[in-house]
């Protein structure tokens, strides 16, 4: 049965450093990318994992550089840098879930913004459309009432009924009175819109 020589337990504990360093620095720069700002409390959330495995990264260097400091011996320091190892290696394989986690959530985020983008562009595009058919109904509304009342010498006004095509989007109709003239009574006439609000219609009151 062979014994361990002095020499080989250091050769064994520079490599547990070695792939301790390596493990950290892995994680280190796994962790370079920080969680959006906007992220809650939320123990689970990403920035509080984010935290909590920084705090173990700061923990392991520690606890190598304590080993070290202590120098109970290459073996004894073997030992320890071996369970180090295990633990680095573990948050290593716990900080790429967490980019993981990361970048799908920042994905997600990505995917609800450029839905939530659409559909302001949408509705947005809707309410022209409605600003411009709203803008065509008055127009028609006063013409047609301006034409009445210049052939009886008449006036107009605002009444209603009001049509609303939409929030802030209304089509007043327009009353067009024509005066007594001789034997001939007063004229009345609503300029409206029709039931299906999308024309014109006149419709004699009186």
């Amino acid at each position: 049965m062979s014994v361990e020589t002095h020499s080989e337990v250091v050769s064994e504990v520079a490599r547990l450093r070695f792939l301790i360093d390596r493990a950290a620095a892995a994680t280190e720069s796994t962790l370079a990318r920080h969680p959006p700002a906007s992220e809650d409390d939320d123990p689970r959330s990403p920035r509080a994992e984010h935290q909590e495995l920084c705090r173990q990264l700061a923990a392991l260097r520690e606890r190598v550089a304590l080993a070290e400091y202590v120098n109970e011996g290459p073996r004894a320091l073997r030992g320890e840098l071996a369970t180090l190892l295990f633990f680095a290696e573990t948050l290593q394989d716990d900080a790429v879930g967490w980019r993981s986690t990361l970048e799908e959530r920042i994905k997600e985020l990505e995917r609800r913004s450029a839905a939530a983008r659409r559909e302001r562009d949408r509705l947005a595009a809707e309410r022209e459309k409605l600003v411009r058919r709203r803008d065509a109904l008055r127009l028609g509304v006063h013409r047609a009432a301006a034409r009445l009342a210049e052939q009886g010498g008449g006036g107009c006004r605002n009444t209603v009924p009001v049509f609303t095509l939409a929030e802030g989007l209304t089509v007043c109709s327009v009353s067009v009175s024509w005066p007594r003239k001789g034997l001939q009574l007063a004229k009345h006439w609503l300029v409206t819109l029709n039931d299906s609000r999308d024309d014109v219609t006149v419709v004699r009151t009186s």
